[in-house]
């Protein structure tokens, strides 16, 4: 199971939202390439960074940001940002991201980004609202979907990859949502690749991610304030 450090970025600094909300979030003094740095130091494998200024205004806002992270980091990076064109998800390869994941509110996105670079290197975000359903902030999808739902109309469109994201957990530090975690991965799991994000902060959290089966865990709030370690999150799914 893969760990993955995630640099959350508004307004150039790093912050931690909680359950998703732009009003609740913590402000920390460390710039993202520092911080992004920090854990590459720790041991990371990779970065998830997240352009939360570009998701609130669908576009791609923290280039120069991401840019530079890239540059100087021998790790690869993922970006998760609010693409609305195949030329915004193009231009964040071009800065250097080595993955990018894609909101549901541009699906229809996903096959031509996948034909143009390839099923490894989309993911497709779930983000849950509650009761099993999808949504972004205030903004919601065209039509309310149960997770599960959704995820199942992204395998013939060739997704391989997803990333489901709870609000509920979001930066409460508690612990994930193992219940939807575990039908994700019961019932897609033999076509799509779970990645988990949302109150991971434990050790114990980890290892029950791992038996139930997923993928990767995806860590901002409980690595930002060492409440967990990469070593010690990269210790626990060892084999």
């Amino acid at each position: 199971m893969e760990i993955i450090p995630a640099i959350y970025v508004l307004g150039g600094k790093c912050v931690a939202l909680y359950k998703s909300s732009y009003e609740q979030k913590e402000t920390y003094s460390r710039t993202p390439l520092e911080m992004a740095r920090s854990f590459e130091r720790e041991g990371a494998k990779k970065l998830y960074l997240v352009d939360l200024d570009g998701k609130a205004d669908n576009t791609f806002r923290q280039k120069e940001i991401f840019k530079e992270i890239a540059k100087k980091l021998k790790i690869p990076v993922m970006v998760e940002a609010g693409f609305n064109t195949i030329e915004e998800i193009r231009e964040a390869f071009n800065l250097g991201a080595a993955q990018v994941v894609i909101r549901p509110v541009a699906t229809r996105l996903v096959k031509d980004a996948i034909q143009q670079f390839g099923a490894d290197k989309i993911f497709v975000l779930i983000q849950a609202k509650g009761s099993g359903m999808i949504g972004v902030e205030k903004k919601s999808y065209e039509e309310a979907a149960d997770v599960i739902d959704y995820a199942e109309t992204l395998v013939p469109m060739g997704v391989k990859n997803v990333v489901y994201r709870d609000e509920r957990s979001e930066g409460t530090l508690i612990h994930p949502n193992y219940d939807e975690a575990d039908r994700l991965v019961l019932i897609t799991g033999s076509n799509l690749k779970i990645y988990v994000s949302g109150g991971i902060s434990e050790v114990r959290h980890l290892k029950l991610l791992k038996k139930i089966g997923v993928d990767g865990a995806i860590i901002g709030k409980a690595f930002y304030e060492k409440i967990l370690t990469v070593s010690e999150a990269e210790e626990a799914v060892m084999d």
